[in-house]
């Protein structure tokens, strides 16, 4: 089995683990207050976990009930805890793999038509961190576990195309008397909600003609892995209250949603003005200043 144990939960148990008997627990969905105003929009909720797009991170948990006949109730305890810890992994691995990458794939499809990416995510899934432990009263153990979506994990399934440092050339700032005209935003803010859309890690931001006016190949490719390409929330004052986007975001309407996994957003041509029309909006994109409003669920 893939999954490791904690070497503070002493290996010498063995084999005896077999007798375990092992449960799942549910995640609930819930929206938690990332400070006044502001939830975390999370999907992908299994019976077992669920992944927080505001935060960028995974979470699952495993419950392990101890053996009806342990030599020791030390013993007992100890193959709890270990229960809990592998199964927490396996449900872990299991949201993991259904999360979207972009339109088209997830990570499930990376790791399996690749047996390398398979072993590095597997690898990082097995480094998780412990967020919390906790014994029952009947002397079973919960534990939960989490990882990041960004960092080493995105660097694997991210796509890594050319990089585009410039703005699309059909959008010119508009001049007035000879001076450019332009209002100075600090970032961008996608509205989808009412368009069916979905999460990914790396999703476009696309004009009325399908040209892409937003990707991961905008951003700063040192920035790309560390911070992702958008954050998610579930409303507007989570939007106006989350310092990826500072003060001024400029907010704009999607059109709707597309690609089979319907994560890519459809804007207007003015809204796309607006953005690669002037340097310092596209800016913006460069540093993914860019957070995606979706329908709460």
């Amino acid at each position: 089995m893939w999954v490791e144990q904690p070497q503070v939960w002493r290996p010498w148990i063995g084999p005896a683990i077999i007798s375990i008997t092992i449960l799942c627990c549910g995640v609930p969905l819930i929206a938690q207050a990332a400070g006044e105003g502001a939830s975390h929009y999370t999907d992908m909720v299994t019976p077992n976990g669920q992944t927080d797009w505001t935060t960028g991170t995974v979470t699952a948990k495993g419950i392990g009930i101890p053996p009806k006949n342990p030599a020791s109730p030390l013993q007992a305890k100890e193959m709890a805890k270990s229960a809990a810890w592998a199964v927490a992994l396996r449900n872990l691995l299991e949201v993991v793999r259904g999360v979207r990458v972009d339109s088209t794939t997830t990570i499930d499809n990376f790791i399996m038509k690749n047996d390398e990416v398979r072993t590095r995510v597997e690898g990082m899934v097995r480094g998780a961190k412990l967020k919390d432990q906790k014994e029952m009263p009947d002397g079973s153990f919960e534990t939960t576990v989490e990882m990041k979506l960004t960092g080493d994990l995105s660097s694997v399934v991210l796509p890594k195309p050319s990089p585009r440092t410039d703005p699309l050339p059909q959008y010119k700032q508009p001049v007035v008397d000879g001076h450019p005209v332009s209002k100075s935003y600090s970032g961008l803010v996608v509205d989808a909600r009412g368009t069916g859309a979905h999460t990914a890690l790396a999703p476009r931001i696309l004009n009325e003609q399908g040209d892409e006016a937003y990707s991961v190949a905008y951003v700063e490719q040192r920035d790309v892995a560390e911070q992702g390409i958008a954050i998610y929330v579930p409303d507007l004052p989570s939007a106006q209250a989350n310092p990826r986007v500072t003060s001024t975001p400029l907010l704009v309407k999607a059109l709707r949603a597309t690609g089979n996994n319907r994560t890519d957003l459809v804007v207007s041509d003015a809204d796309v003005q607006t953005i690669h029309g002037v340097p310092d909006h596209f800016k913006f994109l460069k540093q993914a200043k860019v957070l995606v409003i979706l329908d709460a669920k």
